[in-house]
């Protein structure tokens, strides 16, 4: 895999010329092959006849199938998709491609609804992320009434997604791909109250356009806004102890602001390669990544406060981590004094007994516009925590079940003003 990118997120209701699927390597084309090496045997929910695939999952319940016999990495996927004759609940219908599948537990899925809406979701850990890379959305793009055909291309390259719908771009996000190729594959919905038949159609998968075809694409179409655009990205952990040395995992550079982190707010904006935090006083701002998710890590950020504060005490920042929503986590958070803590929040409260209670800490850098660099690491249950490359603190945790999401947390006292920190430099990176 190339170097991770940050990618701002868009959602782009304007049509762009498509160059579907017409790389010169074509890795599934043509009719579907059923049996091990294909898209498994058909059954009671899937059937193939020639170039196409007939999905008729029970009620309430998702079909899936991917073809076992192909991996790829950087690609191009097209395929047509008819919409069912009769629906019982459009709302609850939905049909799709699956990537990035690695098995059963761990796939993303982008799917179209009998509703004229789509969205991208992901599975990790055999559950099904509460938090979508892009959530339900209504677009005029998809063709919606009985037997409706609508046409979706995924294009992948390195962590970068963008879904066309009838030609249209819909979407562009970064994702987070498996370390090895992976499979394509198809799924498709039926509404609770009945059953609905989904078929699909002249499925390729080829692999992405040519360097020439993408910028003839984008110059025929350079009136449309520049919003999905690919800016800098970290290629190498940092090798001074202050962060782990691993293959770098996650990181943003802070240059646009990635939707992943929730929608911008008076509290979190990102400027000049920060998130700069203005908590409202007396109270914490959390934001984590909602696409990225981990199991072990190493993860780092920069920390520093851009003014007195009048209660340092009460005032910190620092990385969330082992989230599991807005109200469930662990924070590792350093004081402008140069104290020091880890907590736990459960159901949106600290628990009495801290991980790594309060402590001060010599070496941290104390005070105003001073940069401190913060790091977990985290192996199953046992996590130790730096401060400019010093341990700070051991301890035994309990992480969820599943993968989970990093953030970052910054808290401001009770003062008129209140504090700004910036956050800044997050990385994550594989444990050693």
């Amino acid at each position: 895999m190339r170097a991770p990118q940050m990618i701002a997120a868009a959602l782009l209701l304007v049509g762009t010329p498509a160059v579907a699927c017409t790389g010169p390597s074509v890795s599934i084309s043509g009719d579907f092959q059923s049996g091990e090496k294909g898209w498994g045997e058909p059954d009671a929910q899937f059937k193939l006849e020639g170039a196409q695939a007939i999905f008729t999952p029970q009620a309430a319940t998702q079909s899936a199938r991917w073809n076992a016999g192909v991996t790829v990495e950087d690609f191009d996927a097209c395929v047509t998709i008819s919409l069912p004759d009769t629906v019982a609940d459009p709302s609850r219908s939905y049909a799709g491609v699956l990537f990035w599948v690695t098995d059963k537990d761990n796939f993303y899925q982008a799917v179209v609804s009998a509703t004229g809406m789509f969205s991208v979701a992901r599975k990790a850990g055999g559950k099904i992320l509460p938090l979508a890379p892009v959530s339900w959305t209504a677009s005029k793009a998809i063709k919606t009434g009985s037997g409706e055909q609508n046409a979706l291309r995924l294009t992948v390259e390195d962590q970068t997604v963008t879904l066309h719908i009838n030609d249209q771009q819909v979407a562009r996000f970064r994702g987070q791909a498996p370390a090895a190729p992976s499979h394509v594959g198809l799924v498709a919905s039926s509404a609770p109250s009945a059953v609905d038949t989904w078929r699909f159609a002249d499925l390729k998968v080829t692999n992405p356009p040519s360097a020439d075809a993408v910028e003839a694409a984008a110059a025929a179409n350079a009136t449309d806004t520049a919003s999905a655009e690919v800016t800098g990205a970290v290629e190498k952990a940092s090798a001074d102890g202050t962060c782990g040395a691993g293959a770098v995992l996650f990181d943003d550079a802070f240059i646009d602001h990635d939707p992943a982190w929730g929608v911008k707010t008076k509290h979190m904006t990102i400027d000049n390669g920060s998130a700069v935090f203005r908590p409202a006083v007396g109270t914490p701002a959390l934001r984590f990544n909602r696409v990225f998710v981990f199991n072990d890590f190493d993860a780092c950020a920069t920390v520093a406060i851009n003014n007195n504060t009048a209660n340092p005490t009460v005032s910190y920042a620092g990385l969330t981590f082992w989230v599991q929503d807005a109200q469930n986590y662990y924070q590792a958070v350093l004081a402008p004094n140069g104290y020091f803590t880890v907590a736990r929040i459960v159901d949106g409260k600290a628990l009495p007994k801290r991980p790594v209670d309060w402590k001060k800490l010599d070496w941290a850098q104390t005070g105003s516009k001073k940069s401190n660099t913060l790091r977990v690491a985290a192996k199953g249950g046992d996590v130790e925590v730096f401060v400019n490359g010093k341990s700070a603190g051991t301890f035994r945790g309990d992480p969820p079940s599943a993968p989970s999401y990093i953030g970052l947390l910054a808290s401001a006292a009770e003062t008129k003003n209140g504090d700004t920190w910036l956050i800044s430099d997050l990385k994550v990176t594989a444990p050693q």
